[in-house]
């Protein structure tokens, strides 16, 4: 199913590759038509556009800088005007090489933050489709379903990061643990507050969590009533 970009975003992107050429050495035209889940589609004008002619490292400098100053920013209104920047720069990055996938996730993490959710989630599984282990992809990609409260899919994702090179990454540890945690599954969630303690030992609020926990008697917990009444029934 292909999905129409709406006239403001098309004119955005138009209007932010156009504004980043002259910046970078000269002037040109191009603007997305339309995006589908997997892959991003373009209109006609860009195949005269030679996208080898723009400087690699000084776009992903700009992207790079852009991103990072609005990810510090307080001010929500500038932190989008700077997300869009890089968006901007981060478009040029996938036209020049279409398969980077920091490039993707980056455009997919925007969209996220500006809760454009299917052109967010099309990223990521272009990312996925290239490279299904990749735990940057897999993680952030956790992190858009954990911001939307869908606790199941995100830890699907995270899991596939924790397995695929970030077992001794916090963020994803300590978002595990809570999401087991407020799924009833507290020994998981004790395990991976554990672990998150030992990646993070200055985190003295975990260990009072873990502590918390382990006060608790699992069986007596609505959880493991539950799965008890379900193994009963097999």
């Amino acid at each position: 199913m292909m999905l129409i970009q709406p006239r403001h975003i098309l004119i955005y992107n138009i209007f932010t590759i156009i504004l980043s050429a002259f910046v970078i050495f000269g002037g040109t035209q191009c603007g997305v038509n339309a995006i589908e889940y997997g892959s991003v589609h373009y209109d006609k004008k860009e195949s005269s556009i030679n996208y080898s002619a723009f400087d690699r490292d000084k776009t992903q400098k700009y992207a790079d800088l852009f991103f990072n100053r609005a990810m510090k920013s307080k001010d929500e209104a500038f932190k989008k005007e700077l997300l869009n920047e890089a968006a901007g720069q981060y478009y040029i990055l996938s036209r020049i090489e279409p398969n980077d996938l920091d490039t993707l996730i980056q455009l997919g993490r925007i969209y996220d933050y500006d809760r454009k959710n299917n052109y967010s989630k099309s990223y990521f599984y272009r990312a996925l489709e290239i490279n299904k282990n990749y735990a940057p992809a897999n993680y952030y990609f956790g992190d858009y379903y954990y911001s939307r409260k869908d606790y199941k899919k995100a830890i699907y994702y995270y899991e596939k990061a924790f397995k695929n090179g970030y077992k001794a990454n916090y963020d994803v540890l300590i978002k595990m643990a809570t999401i087991y945690e407020k799924l009833g599954d507290l020994l998981k969630a004790n395990q991976y507050y554990k672990k998150a303690f030992l990646a993070r030992k200055d985190k003295s609020e975990i260990a009072d969590k873990i502590r918390e926990i382990e006060d608790l008697n699992y069986k007596d917990t609505g959880y493991y009533n539950k799965r008890r009444k379900k193994d009963s029934t097999k």
